[in-house]
């Protein structure tokens, strides 16, 4: 039978014992809490639709990793109704899987690859700034492209309703990094594809980024001057300059911008935007002066 109950209170010195007639107050019933798990299978785990990179790079090296030393550090999740309550607008996207990857998932989709059936697992009970905390730690991993970074800035802004300034604080960089990364949030479709393949050089994409969408277009390769024996053969081009002229070489100006040789004459829309991405401000200035009083001649 279970003993009698005696409160602290009456065994304090001074103080009188309860009344027998009084019946113990119940004890307050407590709830273990549920233990949230140390390992998850591959398969209950969604990847979380607002993270800031669209592609998931060298997942082979990192695989191999992996099969060498296991996965070293837990993929931190979020239970799906915790992430719904937030986030309802993603239902569709993560399905049924119970589980959405808050950070990750290149060592998710890795060990995969790895072939591993679980990995292992912090979760948080909690989705709230889930995303601006992803959007953080993914800048301070310092593996995105520039044009993620640019989208990642963006939506870091729009999500706290934040200025630049604000936003390039978070993340630790200097609002001028930030202004170039966003100018590249302009470009055309087309040119930012040709960013992503490594195509579009990320000093001229900022550049171009500058002009109007209708005066966009990827930089004109410099044109390969004749070889000696062509320039012989032809007896000269058009009776101009038969010079053999060896290879452009970059010079410094005095703005600190680098002259990158010769701009190949084509319509006037792509020779503005050669002069616009090689000359600075000043620069651009005087020429359009000396054009100017050239044609008033």
């Amino acid at each position: 039978m279970a003993g009698k109950r005696t409160s602290l209170a009456a065994l304090m010195v001074g103080q009188p014992a309860e009344p027998e007639a009084k019946a113990p107050a119940p004890a307050p019933v407590t709830v273990a809490a549920a233990r949230r798990p140390e390992t998850l299978r591959l398969e209950d785990l969604a990847d979380n639709p607002d993270n800031p990179r669209e592609s998931l790079r060298d997942l082979e090296g990192l695989a191999d990793t992996i099969r060498d030393e296991g996965v070293l550090q837990d993929l931190v999740v979020v239970p799906r109704d915790i992430w719904l309550a937030v986030h309802p607008h993603h239902g569709e996207e993560i399905g049924d899987r119970p589980y959405v990857i808050q950070h990750g998932h290149r060592r998710r989709h890795a060990a995969a690859l790895a072939g591993l059936a679980e990995v292992p697992v912090k979760v948080r009970d909690s989705a709230e700034s889930a995303e601006e905390r992803t959007l953080i730690e993914n800048f301070q991993r310092d593996d995105l492209t520039p044009l993620e970074e640019a989208r990642a800035l963006q939506r870091l802004m729009e999500l706290r309703e934040i200025s630049l300034r604000e936003a390039c604080r978070r993340v630790g960089k200097s609002p001028g990094w930030g202004s170039q990364r966003l100018v590249l949030l302009r470009l055309r479709p087309e040119l930012q594809q040709a960013l992503m393949d490594g195509t579009l050089k990320l000093e001229d994409a900022r550049e171009i980024g500058k002009l109007p969408p209708e005066e966009q277009a990827l930089p004109v390769p410099p044109a390969v001057p004749p070889t000696a024996e062509e320039r012989r053969s032809r007896g000269g081009v058009h009776g101009v300059n038969t010079q053999e002229v060896g290879p452009a070489v970059p010079r410094q100006t005095g703005t600190g911008r680098r002259d990158r040789g010769v701009i190949p004459l084509g319509p006037p829309s792509v020779i503005a935007a050669e002069l616009r991405a090689r000359l600075s401000r000043e620069d651009l200035e005087t020429l359009v002066e000396l054009l100017s009083a050239t044609v008033a001649r």
